[in-house]
């Protein structure tokens, strides 16, 4: 792992946290915006931690000992194969736990690896349980991150197995649209977008050839704009009947 922590009362960048917006953080870390959970528990041990950009910061079957959820920066959850392939799984924004099946095992079962730089904050997986018994509140934002997580990988299945490669990246922009949507982080009709077209390839099972031609179509048909690391839909009906 390729990180620096810093003191566990570090709080920078919790501000702008998806996961802080939805309450979760927000328990777990003890800021006052909400209740300890039930029972008057203290707040559950966490650090912060940094990362590079385009670094790995865990490694494929590495042993974690608690549950990290990205602070701030783009990384993606990634299967490396023995002959050098990946397969990107879930592109990671911030907010999101690295995989909710560190809830259940301590190994990970695939690699997550950097696109920006940026930080995460690692909960004690103990208490993080203990916590999801005791409190509703944790328990029901856990399993909507597990269901959110479930259904990603389903979707990804549907684009392998059946969708065109028009379709594929098409919902590839419309999920990560969606879910930065959700979280308050559209500005000026636009979302911060730094994924290269390798990434794009590696998450719809293409080629960057075959991706440079659908992402310049969708271009050229007003379905989308980039610029500056950003992404604009301009016409999401459109977008979606492609994708559906």
């Amino acid at each position: 792992m390729i990180a620096s922590s810093s003191p566990p009362t570090e709080t920078t960048g919790c501000t702008s946290c998806v996961m802080r917006g939805l309450g979760l953080c927000a328990v777990l870390i003890g800021m006052g915006l909400e209740q300890p959970y039930a029972g008057g528990h203290a707040a559950i041990p966490q650090t912060r931690s940094t990362f590079a950009a385009r670094r790995t910061i865990f490694h494929q079957n590495e042993t974690l000992a608690g549950v990290p959820v990205i602070c701030d920066g783009w990384a993606t959850s990634t299967m490396k194969l023995s002959n050098g392939r990946r397969q990107i799984l879930s592109i990671l924004v911030p907010g999101e736990l690295v995989t909710c099946r560190l809830l259940f095992e301590r190994q990970l079962h695939l690699s997550i690896d950097a696109v920006t730089r940026g930080s995460y904050r690692t909960f004690g997986l103990a208490q993080l349980r203990a916590a999801m018994m005791v409190s509703p509140g944790i328990f029901d934002r856990l399993l909507s991150a597990y269901n959110g997580e479930r259904n990603r990988a389903d979707q990804l299945i549907a684009d392998l197995g059946r969708r065109t490669a028009t379709g594929r990246i098409a919902r590839l922009l419309l999920d990560i649209w969606n879910r930065l949507e959700k979280s308050g982080e559209v500005e000026d009709g636009a979302i911060a977008f730094p994924l290269r077209q390798t990434h794009i390839a590696d998450a719809t099972g293409l080629t960057t050839v075959y991706v440079s031609k659908v992402i310049n179509a969708f271009r050229h048909d007003r379905l989308i704009e980039f610029a500056d690391r950003s992404l604009k839909i301009l016409d999401i009906k459109k977008l979606r009947q492609m994708a559906a």
